[in-house]
């Protein structure tokens, strides 16, 4: 396969890395060894620091960095360059990226992973199980290891568990053997022209399937339209409505894992024929990943729960309900166009006491309660560190209790991104202790 790709991309004579992140990087790595006739041309606003120019790499940077996409016949673009944003159409230039190249030449071997919500985690379990079942595999993908940095790693036999992003799938002609969507919402609409076009993107996992691959789906209204065209194969097999018998038990310093992700494992394990008890084990010892329902401490009789992946309404919508006992709960972070009035119906209707909201979603979602009739206590506060402290507040009157950070919103406009977050708050919570 290896050597399949090497060969495909021996044929053009100047290459175009556009977007100089890990992805760009690992292609970068990937020519230096095997590309030895062809020109690299790195087109990034901010060039690399450790990189200099030379006969065989050119450097794009600055206000003008663009026009080094002129003097490339392929371009390896970043999934995380909006095309819309910048104005470029995706069949100006001859655009491919690092994902589409890697399924490809290796799709036979993949189970890739996609959906709005609970991709990591999923795609983590399924490789943990097949290490626990003696399969030879590897993780990569959007989970934080570039495909191309996994090449020299995979023989004819290996499983290739991939994450991939919505960013990763746009504009692609491939996909894998095993696709699996695990859910779809509202999402990423500063990226995309419209819901839509995020949707399609999605899509593309399972769009450019054979009749012998296979689909995994878990979706349910108003997801059911999807046209029977977007399906290539007949193996397709959506576990909405499936009834999980296995015995399951999670406490809450391990984590949880989602139901909709037990009901895909649940079909992964029958196709691929694996061991059930295997499967027990890896389910019933899996801890969740850091910012997913993650237990931070307990202070003052109250648990504390970073959920900071939540970046939807949905998603925070499901903590609740998983943890049950949620007494307050500290929303907010940047404004990226979603609806919440589904997120303000369940808040009224639930046990939820207390409401900490701060940032821009927060002034909107704390307009829209207040716009309600509840008994809801509501705090609208200026940053996270308040929202925290806020908490401390009541912890002075309350009982034991369950505090989840859940912000159903992105973090670009205070943090880099939901990890950051998180480990912010999870610094938060332990200087409590102090005060």
């Amino acid at each position: 396969m290896l050597t399949n790709l090497v060969s495909d991309l021996s044929t053009y004579k100047t290459i175009a890395i556009f977007g100089f992140g890990k992805e760009g990087r690992s292609f970068y790595d990937f020519a230096l060894r095997y590309l030895a006739d062809t020109k690299l041309y790195i087109v990034d606003k901010n060039p690399p620091s450790d990189i200099s120019a030379n006969e065989k790499v050119f450097l794009f940077s600055g206000e003008s960095y663009l026009d080094g996409l002129e003097f490339a016949e392929l371009i390896i673009k970043s999934p995380g360059i909006s095309l819309f944003n910048l104005a470029i159409e995706h069949t100006q230039y001859n655009f491919t990226s690092t994902t589409e190249l890697f399924i490809k030449h290796y799709k036979k071997q993949i189970i890739g992973v996609t959906g709005t919500k609970g991709k990591s985690t999923l795609v983590s379990i399924i490789y943990e199980l097949l290490q626990n079942s003696n399969i030879y595999s590897i993780l990569c993908g959007n989970i934080g290891t570039p495909a191309f940095s996994t090449l020299e790693d995979i023989n004819d036999e290996t499983y290739i568990i991939m994450e991939l992003s919505s960013h990763q799938l746009l504009d692609i002609q491939y996909s894998p053997h095993i696709a699996i969507l695990t859910n779809l919402f509202q999402d990423h609409l500063d990226y995309y022209r419209s819901l839509e076009e995020y949707y399609n993107a999605k899509f593309n996992i399972m769009r450019f399937q054979n009749p012998n691959d296979i689909v995994i789906l878990n979706l349910q209204e108003p997801y059911l339209h999807l046209k029977t065209e977007t399906f290539c194969t007949k193996n397709v097999y959506n576990v909405f409505y499936s009834n999980l018998e296995l015995p399951i038990s999670f406490n809450i310093q391990r984590g949880f894992i989602h139901r909709s992700s037990l009901q895909i494992l649940e079909k992964l394990v029958d196709i691929l024929d694996l061991n059930k008890e295997v499967y027990l084990q890896t389910i019933n010892t899996f801890k969740t990943l850091p910012h997913r329902l993650e237990y931070v401490d307990t202070v003052n009789e109250t648990i504390f729960i970073n959920d900071s992946i939540s970046t939807i309404p949905e998603a925070t919508i499901e903590a609740i309900k998983i943890l049950q006992d949620v007494e307050t709960l500290i929303l907010g972070g940047y404004d990226r166009g979603i609806e919440y009035d589904a997120l303000v119906d369940f808040l009224i209707n639930s046990d939820v006491a207390n409401i900490i909201l701060y940032s821009q979603t927060g002034k909107i979602i704390y307009d829209k309660l207040n716009q309600r009739q509840n008994s809801l206590n509501l705090y609208y506060v200026d940053s996270l560190s308040q929202a925290v402290l806020q908490v401390s507040q009541l912890l002075k009157t309350r009982k034991k209790s369950i505090a989840l950070f859940s912000p159903a919103a992105s973090s670009f406009n205070q943090f880099k991104n939901f990890i950051e977050r998180g480990e912010v708050f999870k610094d938060l919570v332990e200087n409590l202790k102090t005060i």
